[in-house]
């Protein structure tokens, strides 16, 4: 079969394009596709993440625009406080950063085709087409990589069902200096469950507030828009901009390959439950999926079988050449998400008064040192398994609540 890339990447967001960039440095030949004339925009994400992030990718330090150690949590009526000595999560430029990774790959001879919008795919030929300015173009690709976000089309072409959150964020100046540069503020309201609001300081002047929630985007504004009315400190402030997106929810009954294509990022719901943030794990993730791409287009059988008329052994083989990547995501995050889904339940079972109550013991118990010592944005299992060790989950909430909660962490495991 004659095939005009290796790869095809359809997304050239920090996930695809950071694909793109580790292939190019294995000498594979690969092509990035994305329907946006300029990468990054438009914003749609709260642009902060765990420092670990450092360990996984590296970026300029120009893009970090402010460094938290800690958040204050809020209820309706109630502020807890939580913290490490050091820096936890890096506040990044989100548009530079994208546009940085997709240079990047570019420079190391990654393809690119932009303002190209992707019409069909094709899993069992490599096939993928799409439409610019120019005209309608198809390319064929040995694999199809998918990392085009919460409405991918490769996820939907191998069988998936996606569900998602919207998100709405405002970019916020107010005309005094914030003192308290290194704290994030997130707020927990009940009828604002499974998502939250958050406050997170850019510089001494710039916030990005925003939320995720099960309201459409008219009601997020007007949540936001009241918010801001009510309950920010500031009096003095501005709108500067405006934004939405969509926040996939994760399903891990999606298959993350078929044939010849895969997905990766969003794309494939590799998001936190809890949080809605995917960048680390999208970039963990883009190791799993470089070690099984580069096995497939090592492998012999891979590159010298057509799956349209493949015998019943070659079908095994061409599977079996990128199982391993849903293996080792399941294998690395699968109980973590499934401890995460069990925090967003409890946390949908509760009202502004239970949240209060809630807030009340966790000072009581000294809980908020717990969470200081164990608390980690993205392995929240490890604080999750100490409540659970010290018996406190069933009896930080009112009495009301305790046959929900035993039906989720005794029976549901």
């Amino acid at each position: 079969m004659s095939f005009d890339y290796d790869v095809t990447i359809i997304g050239a967001g920090p996930i695809g394009s950071t694909l793109a960039y580790e292939l190019a440095k294995e000498d594979i030949n690969v092509c990035l596709i994305d329907k946006k004339k300029v990468i990054g925009l438009p914003l749609q994400c709260a642009g902060i993440i765990n420092k670990r992030v450092l360990d996984i990718n590296q970026f300029p330090d120009e893009l970090i625009l402010n460094k938290v150690k800690g958040a204050f949590l809020h209820s309706k009526n109630h502020e807890l406080s939580v913290s490490k000595e050091e820096d936890q999560a890096l506040i990044i430029d989100r548009v530079a950063l994208d546009q940085f990774l997709y240079n990047r790959a570019i420079e190391n001879g990654v393809h690119s085709y932009l303002s190209s919008k992707v019409v069909s795919v094709d899993d069992v030929e490599g096939k993928v087409s799409f439409q610019n300015e120019s005209a309608e173009k198809t390319i064929k690709s040995r694999i199809i990589v998918g990392a085009d976000g919460p409405l991918s089309i490769v996820s939907s072409t191998i069988g998936n069902d996606s569900k998602f959150y919207c998100a709405s964020q405002y970019l916020v100046k107010v005309n005094e200096d914030n003192d308290q540069m290194s704290f994030v503020d997130l707020y927990a309201y009940g009828d604002l469950f499974p998502g939250f609001i958050w406050q997170i300081p850019v510089n001494k002047n710039i916030f990005r507030i925003g939320l995720f929630s099960n309201y459409d985007y008219k009601r997020q504004n007007e949540i936001l828009d009241d918010f801001l009315e009510n309950d920010f400190k500031y009096e003095n402030y501005e709108v500067i901009e405006k934004y939405k997106g969509k926040i996939p929810i994760y399903n891990k009954e999606n298959r993350l390959f078929k044939n010849r294509a895969l997905i990766i990022g969003d794309a494939a719901s590799q998001i936190k439950p809890t949080t809605g943030g995917g960048l680390l794990i999208g970039f963990e993730a883009v190791g799993m999926a470089k070690k099984a791409i580069v096995n497939a287009l090592n492998s012999k059988d891979f590159n010298s079988i057509s799956i349209e008329k493949e015998t019943h052994d070659g079908k095994e083989i061409l599977q079996d050449c990128l199982k391993s990547y849903q293996k080792d995501f399941e294998e690395r995050f699968i109980k973590e998400f499934s401890y995460q889904f069990k925090v967003q339940k409890t946390l949908c079972t509760l009202s502004d008064d239970d949240l209060d109550y809630f807030f009340e013991k966790l000072k009581e118990k000294e809980a908020d040192k717990l969470i200081s010592e164990y608390g980690d944005m993205d392995n929240q299992s490890t604080l999750v398994k100490e409540f659970l060790k010290r018996g406190l989950v069933l009896s930080l909430l009112p009495a009301i609540h305790k046959k929900e909660l035993a039906k989720i962490w005794l029976y549901n495991t």
